[in-house]
């Protein structure tokens, strides 16, 4: 789940360290043990975490009915749907395989996936710079805050809870 206050994170790496090198990575849709939970019916897998910018881009899997809560961007965001069926509560549309969408930055949007979706949602989302999460329910206020940062953070608990090789993740970082 995002973060409720600022931290003074880092990528746990010496800047040194930091490879600023072309790379691929590749996902694993199949094994279950790789995709970090977010939030109730929804996990991602992480491809690539930008600490310059707190960007992160991620594969997001959610199942029929899930949903994320109302956030905005402070920056553009890419998303390719691959499967599944999903759509932002606030919009008429619907992504279905296939569908690419661009955000512009600062506008709030609750995702959910679609009660009707024949199978989980699997979407590519290339995310640049921070999310903040609204409290939508009591006053529209600030609820929580997530950015590239804060998804390493989490995604690392995750692997060391889980006995995953936390050091692959060190590889995502840029």
């Amino acid at each position: 789940m995002p973060i409720t206050a600022f931290n003074s994170f880092t990528d746990g790496l010496d800047p040194n360290r930091r490879s600023r090198e072309h790379f691929i990575t590749n996902t694993n849709l199949e094994d279950d043990r790789l995709w970090v939970p977010y939030a109730d019916g929804v996990w991602f897998q992480p491809c690539c975490f930008n600490v310059t910018s707190g960007g992160f881009s991620i594969v997001l899997k959610g199942l029929p009915g899930a949903m994320v809560g109302t956030h905005y961007h402070v920056g553009t965001v890419h998303g390719y749907t691959m499967r599944g069926h999903w759509r932002y509560l606030e919009y008429d549309w619907v992504a279905k395989p296939g569908t690419f969408i661009y955000e512009a930055a600062g506008e709030a949007h609750t995702l959910v996936i679609t009660e009707d979706s024949p199978e989980p949602a699997i979407i590519l989302f290339i995310i640049e710079g921070g999310l903040i999460y609204l409290n939508k329910s009591v006053d529209g206020g600030f609820a929580a805050y997530e950015d590239g940062f804060t998804a390493l953070e989490l995604t690392r608990k995750y692997y060391r809870e889980a006995g995953l090789d936390v050091r692959q993740l060190d590889l995502l970082v840029r």
